[in-house]
């Protein structure tokens, strides 16, 4: 396991910067479904206290990140067929909410921003940065919800979109046909600067039903392996 950087030199909220790095690991997907987390080991590491790593431990389990099993050990969490249609209909509503809001602000120098961002999802797709085009995914649908002017909307939606990514490391979910991805969020984008808000709720809400039917297959199938092996 690749090793976390030492927090030693550091003064303030270590609890805070114990749990980004401890975060990044497992979004990562460094530390996989089900693995331990041995807060002295975890201490040693970053070279901080044992109650600091237990601090970050906790803030981590308040994101569904990890879990304390029976009180007297940490593991990250697992993923589930449950917890993806939970989390992905969660999104859909968030998300439809947002680009409903986002309608009756936009400007045009936001519809720009938009449609480049877009570009750059077309460019990473094409060069086969599917990686880059993951986060690019992601930031699109930070800046509808952006142009909500909905602060909660906004906390809530980041929330969620970190669970989101959690499980597509622990699945391996990749999209089925990059070019729908495009269209659709090129038909979404369209949508929003169109001042069109039944048609971007719509897109929205379709958009994420297509997402967690591909994850909810691939998490039975992998738990159907894991039944097979046992």
């Amino acid at each position: 396991m690749t090793k976390l950087t030492s927090l030693k030199s550091e003064k303030r909220l270590l609890d805070r910067r114990a749990a980004d790095q401890i975060r990044a690991h497992i979004l990562d997907g460094v530390l996989p479904a089900g693995a331990r987390l041995l807060e002295t080991q975890l201490s040693e590491e970053l070279e901080v206290s044992r109650g600091t790593v237990r601090s970050a431990l906790a803030q981590l389990a308040g994101e569904g990140l990890v879990q304390q099993v029976a009180f007297t050990r940490w593991e990250v969490s697992g993923a589930s067929v449950a917890d993806a249609w939970e989390i992905y209909t969660l999104r859909g509503v968030l998300e439809e909410l947002g680009a409903r809001l986002a309608v009756a602000n936009i400007t045009e120098a936001d519809g720009a921003r938009l449609r480049s961002i877009v570009a750059d999802l077309l460019r990473a797709i094409r060069e086969e940065r599917f990686q880059d085009a993951t986060d690019i995914d992601f930031d699109l649908h930070a800046a509808i919800i952006a142009l909500a002017r909905h602060r909660r909307l906004a906390e809530q939606h980041r929330f969620i979109m970190q669970q989101v990514r959690f499980h597509m490391v622990q699945s391996g979910f990749l999209p089925k046909n990059y070019d729908e991805l495009i269209a659709e969020h090129a038909a979404l984008v369209d949508a929003v600067i169109a001042r069109d808000a039944e048609t971007a709720e719509r897109l929205a809400r379709s958009h994420n039903e297509a997402e967690v039917k591909l994850l909810t297959r691939l998490l039975r199938q992998g738990e159907a392996t894991e039944a097979a092996a046992g």
